[in-house]
């Protein structure tokens, strides 16, 4: 557009041409307002035909100017003059960064130098909404003085969807027309998603990478082939000269799925900033590391991604608001989360490592008792999170979380771990480790020992004593199968579980004398038959019993094992003393263990002590706040106490953590139903079954026709075919089949399917002197001589 040259567009004299591109031309004018020089950028009229849309851009561009960081071109006005829309923005003396890039790479510190101002500029703009949507080398400007800005924020979005229509064209995409500038597009977007934040990070990524080597990361002759390999293939490795750390970094930016890149981008600005200067060199003389796109093949066990490791005084930089130098009071920490260890290989079959170290460091920092850490079942929900850390630590009622990673290549294992204040996203401590595989387990203890120094914690003798005890070498292929079985079992699914066996008794045959793996086997009998009913309790909890007294005899300080002890001698022994020896010994040994707090629950209940049994539900809770199984044992405890209505918020409360799940709707319907709401306890069961489940649908419906045409007595004979329809003179759940004649008034049937449930050690039995329904006979001697039979404690005074 010569012809623009000494035009006034508005009051901007256009002085001359600065360059063009796909979002239009850029010129020098000069503000005859202001008397100052700008950069007018006048946007390709055929882009601005839609009234809507062009009225879309003003919009959005007026919001990105209200961005004010050093970091960004400002945008000073946006508007139209005689057919032309403008954009009057800084004028950067500089050049572009694609232009400052030399052919084999900027200076490594500068590449985190400018990386981080980029971050920064990026950070700043997302916690205002904008997202950028076009970065690229040549939308940011190197001024002389070594600074970077960051040009044309949130400005690309509109004419993107404008161009969205022109690109089904065949003749279009044939050319190699493509939205956006497809060698800094994120695979999500090549195959038609939105773009958003973490399409800005990946973009990051890509410059990172064009910053360290000169080349940008994926290649392709055409834009179809670029795109595939953007999609399906790894960046070309970079040079050895890149440091570990970097590569790291970059690797993390341009994972192929959203989630597995950095939560935001102020997180790349600290992980840029804390590169030690001394790692900028090159970390091998025997050639190029490629810390992505490596296959199972390539190394026994893949690696398991670290995000770099911090050091201490980049670290105190960040340490207070507003205060470089990191002084002020240290936080007080009483509570923290473990977040899920990062797996940045790109392999998803090498998650089970990085869970299965994240539910080691939570287990090495659990007995503590000046700290509540909170259990692995409320933490993973949190995987690959977009929440903010703010949120999560919010969720989990914590003052502090622990986020990192773990690498894994041959015989080493590398983890690196930081400790960050959530109210104020405060980098606190960082630190790596590194280790051979056999003496992981000395490792995961040096980091919970560091990290319960950096906090100042309190510990009495016997925890300091413990933390200090050196630590069991591991067979390294027993581990690995102990944590493929520890991450198949916390599926909580049938076929979960069955592998789960089959990988620890492997890992039992290779190791003998290690307990987690018989302990392993314990917990996952108990699953299959408490759980998925998928194993008969008698030949189940002899199952448990058998592997918790073998995982005891290897190590009688393992609390797991005396958790599953403790069941099993409950229910297949009716053996409260016992059971509450074992409960107790897993307390004192790991007071953080939730499970503990859940087992002793039940002990105290069905013993009759559900006050107490109810502090042991808030116990579990509180380290385990989002665990279903937790939160729905403390409605039942309700539920025994008689406690109706707490039992029915309790449930209420366990319905929103899952609405899929059963057991709160089940805990709202026996509640319902013992408070004489029938119709009540109908239309729940009515609303939460499935539109597919046919069957039950149809049994609802019965109940319902009995209910309103014979009232209660209806309702429990139609629940009483039910219950036995399968075989009427051996119906599974005998204790149920007592409950339902003695609601029909029959005490002597009641009695017969009690006595023949007592005849078959029904581990249920545990429950019958706690079940409201019971209420009525409890005084009669049948039912007294019962219960002495069982073995129930006797009522405390």
């Amino acid at each position: 557009m010569d012809e623009l040259l000494e035009q006034t567009i508005s009051h901007y004299r256009v002085i001359s041409l600065l360059g063009a591109g796909g979002m239009g031309e850029v010129y020098r004018a000069h503000d005859a307002r202001l008397d100052r020089d700008l950069a007018l950028k006048i946007l390709p009229c055929d882009l601005m035909k839609d009234e809507n849309a062009r009225a879309r851009l003003i919009g959005e561009a007026r919001t990105a100017s209200a961005l004010s960081h050093p970091h960004i071109g400002h945008v000073y006005d946006v508007g139209e003059d005689r057919g032309h829309m403008f954009f009057a923005m800084e004028l950067i003396e500089g050049k572009p960064l694609r232009d400052a890039i030399p052919r084999g790479g900027l200076p490594l510190s500068t590449v985190c130098q400018y990386g981080a101002q980029i971050a920064s500029a990026l950070a700043y703009a997302h916690e205002r909404g904008i997202v950028h949507r076009d970065l690229k080398s040549a939308n940011v400007m190197v001024t002389p003085e070594g600074r970077v800005k960051v040009l044309d924020f949130g400005l690309a979005k509109r004419i993107q969807d404008g161009r969205r229509e022109e690109l089904r064209d065949p003749d279009l995409t044939a050319t190699g027309m493509i939205l956006g500038t497809p060698n800094y597009l994120p695979p999500e977007v090549l195959l038609g998603g939105s773009a958003d934040a973490r399409s800005d990070i990946w973009a990051l990524g890509v410059l990172l990478y064009e910053m360290a080597s000169g080349k940008l990361p994926f290649d392709g002759s055409s834009v179809a082939e670029l795109a595939g390999a953007i999609v399906n293939e790894a960046p070309n490795p970079l040079s050895a000269r890149v440091p570990t750390g970097l590569q790291l970094i970059i690797a993390r930016c341009l994972a192929k799925d959203p989630h597995a890149r950095y939560r935001s981008a102020s997180e790349v600005e600290a992980a840029l900033e804390a590169i030690d200067p001394s790692a900028i060199r090159s970390t091998s003389r025997q050639g190029t590391w490629r810390v992505w796109g490596m296959t199972a093949g390539a190394v026994t066990i893949l690696v398991l991604a670290v995000i770099l490791a911090m050091r201490t005084a980049d670290i105190q930089k960040r340490l207070s608001d507003g205060d470089a130098s990191g002084g002020g009071p240290r936080p007080h920490i009483g509570s923290l989360a473990v977040l899920p260890l990062a797996n940045l290989s790109g392999d998803p079959t090498q998650e089970y490592f990085a869970d299965g170290m994240t539910e080691e460091l939570i287990t090495n920092l659990a007995p503590i008792r000046s700290l509540k850490v909170i259990s692995r079942t409320s933490v993973m929900p949190f995987k690959g999170s977009r929440k903010s850390l703010k949120e999560i630590a919010s969720a989990l009622d914590v003052d502090a979380v622990i986020e990192g990673s773990v690498l894994r290549a041959g015989d080493k294992v590398r983890i690196t771990a930081q400790l960050i204040e959530a109210a104020k996203d405060r980098h606190l401590w960082a630190k790596s480790y590194e280790r051979e595989v056999k003496d992981v387990l000395g490792l995961q203890s040096e980091v919970a020992r560091d990290i319960a120094g950096e906090i100042q914690l309190q510990l009495s003798p016997e925890e300091h004593a413990r933390m200090m005890l050196p630590r069991r070498t591991v067979n390294p292929e027993a581990y690995e199968l102990y944590l493929r079985g520890r991450y198949e079992w916390s599926k909580v699914s049938p076929e979960g579980v069955a592998k789960s066996i089959d990988y620890y008794e492997k890992a039992l045959a290779l190791d003998p004398g290690d307990a987690r793996y018989s302990s392993g086997l314990a917990d996952a009998y108990l699953l299959q038959v408490q759980v998925l009913g998928t194993l008969p309790q008698k030949e189940g909890m002899a199952k448990v019993k058998e592997y918790a007294k073998r995982a005891l005899g290897a190590d009688d300080s393992s609390p797991e094992a005396h958790t599953s002890m403790a069941i099993a001698v409950l229910f297949a022994d009716w053996n409260w003393k016992e059971a509450e020896h074992h409960a107790q010994r897993a307390i004192q040994l790991n007071a953080g263990y939730s499970t503990a707090h859940l087992v002793y629950s039940v002990i105290l209940a069905t013993a009759g002590r559900t006050n107490e049994a109810i502090e042991q539900d808030h116990l579990a809770a509180d380290l385990d706040p989002l665990s279903l199984i937790v939160s729905w044992n403390a409605a039942s405890t309700y539920f025994y106490a008689r406690r109706y209505d707490q039992a029915l918020a309790q449930a209420t409360h366990t319905v929103a953590m899952d609405p899929s799940s059963h057991l709160p709707h089940g805990a709202m319907a026996r509640t319902y139903e013992e408070t004489g709401r029938y119709q009540a306890s109908l239309d729940l069961l009515e609303q939460h079954l499935p539109v597919g489940d046919t069957e039950n649908r149809a049994a609802v419906a019965a109940l319902k026709q009995a209910f309103a045409t014979h009232g209660t007595t209806g309702y429990w004979r139609t629940m009483l075919r039910f219950e036995t329809a399968e075989n009427p003179k051996n119906p599974k759940d005998k204790i149920r089949v007592a409950m339902i004649y003695l609601k029909l008034g029959d005490r002597e049937k009641a009695f017969y399917w009690l006595e023949r449930a007592y005849a078959e050690h029904a581990g249920d039995m545990i429950f019958i002197n706690i079940e409201p329904c019971f209420d009525p006979i409890r005084t009669d001697p049948r039912f007294q001589a019962l219960v002495r039979k069982v073995g129930f404690p006797p009522p405390e005074a």
